[in-house]
């Protein structure tokens, strides 16, 4: 009898696995991870082990032959040149916005059936859209059909994390019918499949340390920023998460600094506080049934506080959510 062979994947930017997990779970084998964050690395390592995974550059991985061959090339290359939270360099972001390209050219060396990638929204719309049609018109000129959707991850974690996947197939491989019945069935995920909106009262902490709560300066600051904003005509400031039984804002890799994306308001007299490290690592969707199948103790699940806490939210502000991913890597098996 012929023994049944996953299909395999690598996961470039990998963070502390989203794409990994999502992957694993919707059937696929994992060959290698890529992140030259440190602080990551450790927290991935931690999580899933340190076997292929690299924290070298991806420009020295491709130098250095070390990616191997694969049917899937997953990666949410970095957001910040060309997200709001950023500056929006885009590709002239030296440090950040050429990474794009390390992929195209692993892509153009390793030849995988699918490429699955995820971005910010805002990349669609970033420059007036050229830097969207570069990124496609370098996947057609490797010959790849392109598909995208723009899908919000309130439906599988309760967070309004939109956020643009792309998903492209060799030409040589799928047919243009193909790519339209995917296209069809990825666009059924901006609605959630009939899936409920997730609460955050869902993951709600019940008694959260005193040490989340924000400092009084840290309050002031924020309301006198809103004030500034609101005397302009502008909308800017922080967001209140008053009705638990919806989904929060987006947790962004800047949390840290003030938690003014997502402030949880607390009973009585007492200043909102910030959402807790777990709260942080169920609102990103790394919870306990995910975690037991790493080995990881069902009971406290993915352990947190590898990293200080600036990290931590910095690692969960820049992840993807594993249970989209899973979705998503459900409909590429079919094709596969």
């Amino acid at each position: 009898m012929t023994k049944n062979i996953k299909p395999t994947y690598i996961d470039l930017f990998s963070g502390i696995g989203g794409f990994r997990v999502g992957m694993d779970h919707a059937g696929f084998q994992h060959l290698y991870s890529n992140d030259w964050d440190k602080y990551a690395g450790q927290t991935y390592k931690a999580w899933y082990g340190s076997e292929n995974h690299s924290c070298k550059s991806l420009w020295d991985a491709i130098q250095e032959k070390e990616i191997p061959d694969h049917d899937v090339l997953c990666g949410g290359f970095p957001c910040q040149p060309f997200s709001n939270a950023g500056k929006r360099l885009g590709f002239e972001d030296n440090a950040q916005g050429n990474l794009f390209f390390a992929i195209k050219d692993i892509v153009e060396i390793k030849r995988p059936k699918i490429v699955f990638l995820e971005n910010v929204r805002t990349l669609k719309g970033h420059d007036g859209g050229s830097t969207f049609k570069t990124i496609n018109k370098n996947f057609d000129e490797l010959g790849y059909h392109q598909t995208h959707e723009i899908i919000s991850a309130k439906f599988w974690v309760p967070q309004k994390r939109v956020r643009i996947f792309m998903v492209y197939f060799d030409k040589n491989i799928y047919s243009e019918k193909d790519v339209e019945n995917f296209q069809e069935e990825l666009s059924q995920l901006k609605t959630g499949n009939k899936k409920r909106v997730k609460k955050f009262s869902s993951i709600m902490e019940a008694k959260p340390d005193k040490s989340f709560q924000i400092p009084q300066g840290t309050w002031d600051s924020l309301n006198r920023h809103r004030a500034r904003h609101r005397e302009a005509g502008r909308g800017f400031g922080f967001n209140l998460m008053e009705d638990y039984s919806q989904p929060t804002n987006t947790l962004s890799a800047r949390y840290a600094k003030d938690g003014a994306e997502i402030l949880i308001k607390q009973p009585y007299w007492r200043r909102p506080r910030k959402i807790t490290l777990n709260e942080a690592k169920k609102l990103m969707g790394f919870n306990k049934k995910y975690a037991l199948s790493y080995g990881h103790p069902g009971t406290t699940g993915f352990p947190t506080g590898i990293c200080s806490n600036t990290q931590s939210y910095k690692q969960f502000g820049n992840a993807v959510v594993p249970q989209l991913v899973q979705e998503i890597g459900d409909l590429i098996q079919k094709y596969i």
